[in-house]
């Protein structure tokens, strides 16, 4: 399953997710209101027909595409996916069609991802638990660093810097937060008890200095390395 916020995805992500059997629960965004355009008219009040590849307008009418793929640009200039568009003559005897657009006909357009975005929008809305249960686990940390510690930007450029900045704000906050949960002696009783297993340690490096220190038996030494950073930074 994956959960994430609104404005950080796109339809192709969701397919590529939903292709490899992920459920998708991401955030989307409504549909904002359009000036000439009445909120019974707007896009997603058109039904789509997968089997006759057709929307259903509010007003009745059946808007049909040629099949034509047609290509969106990037900022780059690049295929940013493809679409097809959607339209139908009714338009030009339609008594409502000042509500609906000011063309000479309505243009649907589908993506080629829409199937995607279509079921990871019906997962949110049959779901809507999960997604609060994110906010709740994410915004809280990111509200603490940004707002109460004023960490609205890095001091450090470039990939690797950044995520060892970032790597060392988030093992503060976590410490921090164990303490406020465990109080500071459960706290100091559990790094004192912990067992690591440094097998699963990614960089080499920093495996093979936590094992020289252990090795020369000083466990003192190791926990004065992990504390007394974060102490200085709250």
């Amino acid at each position: 399953m994956v959960l994430a916020d609104k404005g950080y995805h796109t339809g192709a992500e969701l397919h590529g997710c939903q292709q490899d059997n992920m459920i998708t629960h991401v955030a989307y965004k409504e549909q904002p209101s359009v000036k000439h355009i009445a909120n019974e008219f707007l896009s997603e009040s058109f039904d789509y027909d997968k089997a006759t590849d057709s929307y259903r307008c509010p007003a009745g009418a059946t808007l049909t595409s040629l099949g034509t793929w047609h290509n969106k640009k990037g900022e780059a200039n690049e295929t940013s996916y493809r679409f097809k568009t959607y339209r139908t003559d009714a338009c030009k005897t339609c008594s409502l069609k000042h509500q609906c657009t000011k063309l000479p006909k309505r243009i649907i357009h589908r993506s080629e991802y829409q199937d995607a975005v279509d079921i990871n929008n019906n997962n949110i809305k049959k779901n809507p638990q999960y997604y609060k249960r994110r906010q709740a686990i994410v915004e809280h940390p990111f509200g603490t660093i940004k707002r109460h510690w004023g960490f609205t930007h890095t001091l450090l450029k470039g990939l690797q810097k950044v995520n060892g900045e970032m790597n060392l704000i988030m093992f503060c906050y976590n410490f921090l937060r164990t303490k406020n949960i465990l109080g500071f002696d459960k706290m100091l009783q559990a790094i004192q008890n912990w067992q690591p297993d440094y097998s699963k340690v990614v960089c080499a490096l920093k495996k093979a200095i936590i094992k020289v220190i252990y090795r020369r038996n000083k466990r003192s030494d190791f926990l004065q390395l992990s504390v007394m950073p974060i102490l200085r930074v709250t």
